[in-house]
Formats: structure tokens, sequence, C-alpha cells
């Protein structure tokens, strides 16, 4: 993995506006659960702030670092005013680079990512972290929900049965949503407030 995108992001002296970005993460060939009718719903619903894809030219780390640090530059905001939402292996990559120091921001709603074991130790971060993530009871606890419980991490998990077709569809646009609202009013409010900086 590249250090300088990293860099890049994690070194912006700007000053930012208050608001919230909540940035979309696009991988190439791959389906997302941000479909059009459920993303403007949420924009509706979240009226405070910028919703913005960020098309990757490429699902790898480095791609998500430059992706993101490119979004931030686009739309002027600091990290912390961040909420990074991902699905499948590419929110699996976005979750593992802010869980290492690497992606700063104000928290991640990943969906739909494998529970497997961390092949790092967590690093302390303030990022908010939510997941919705495949019920599976044969996960031992050094997986990936076992780590982040016991790491000392604002963390929620809603498990859901993901296989269950049009239905867990449904269920994971749900629970997705009530993250994502949760996010946008927290961040939002710390901004104002100065506080929570990644």
């Amino acid at each position: 993995m590249s250090e300088s995108p990293h860099s890049a992001i994690a070194a912006r002296p700007r000053r930012a506006t208050t608001g919230v970005l909540v940035g979309v993460l696009v991988a190439p060939d791959a389906a997302s659960i941000a479909v059009p009718e459920t993303f403007a719903r949420w924009r509706r619903l979240t009226p405070l702030a910028t919703w913005l894809p960020i098309e990757l030219r490429e699902a790898s780390y480095a791609g998500i670092l430059s992706g993101v640090a490119d979004a931030l530059d686009r739309v002027g905001v600091i990290p912390r005013q961040l909420i990074l939402l991902g699905e499948g292996s590419v929110a699996r990559r976005m979750l593992e680079l802010a869980l290492r120091g690497a992606l700063p921001c104000g928290g991640i709603v990943a969906i739909d990512i494998a529970s497997d074991m961390l092949p790092f130790h967590i690093v302390p971060t303030v990022t908010a972290i939510r997941l919705v993530v495949h019920r599976n009871d044969d996960v031992p606890q050094g997986g990936l929900i076992g780590a982040l419980r016991a790491a000392d991490l604002d963390a929620r998990i809603i498990h859901l049965d993901l296989t269950a077709g049009r239905s867990a569809e449904a269920a994971a646009a749900s629970a997705t949503e009530t993250f994502v609202l949760e996010l946008v009013a927290t961040i939002g409010r710390r901004t104002t407030d100065g506080a929570g900086d990644p």
C-alpha cells in the first residue's frame, strides 16, 4: 500500500465549512445498495448533508485512499466531516483502512462485508463504525466482530440474514438508512461544536 495517498488525506490543513459529506464508494463492476430510489430518499432525509458518489478507478486500498482524497478536495471538507458508505469487498477494505488509522473520517457505514479475522491490530480511532453484516454464528470470536467488540470503539453492528432474497435487501437498506441518519446527525453536531476531529 502506497503511503502517498494516505499522507494526502491526513495532511489537509484546510478550514472547512460546517456540514457533512456522505461519500458513497462506487467500485467498478460492483452492485451497490444505494440504488437511485434509495439514494434519493436518503438525500431527502438528510437536507444538511452533501451526498457524493465516489467512483473508484480501482477497488484497492490505494484506489480507495485516492478516491476519498479527490472527493475531499472537490467538496472542500475535512475528514471529520466525512461519512463513508460502502458495500461488499470495497467496504471491507474501507473499514480496514480506518481501523489501521490510514483513512480518517467521521464515520463509516459498511454493508454486507466479510466477518473473517483482521490481519492486523486495531489502532485507536474516533471514527464511528456502523456495520450491516451477515448473521453467522459460526464465525469465531477472533473474527472481525469479536475484534471490534474487544476494542474501545464507537461501533454498532446489525446482523441480518442477507441471503433471504428481496426481503433481505429491504432490511439491509432500512438498517443502513438508520445508521446513515444517525451518523449525519452526530457528525453534524460534532463539526458544529468543533469536537471529534479524527
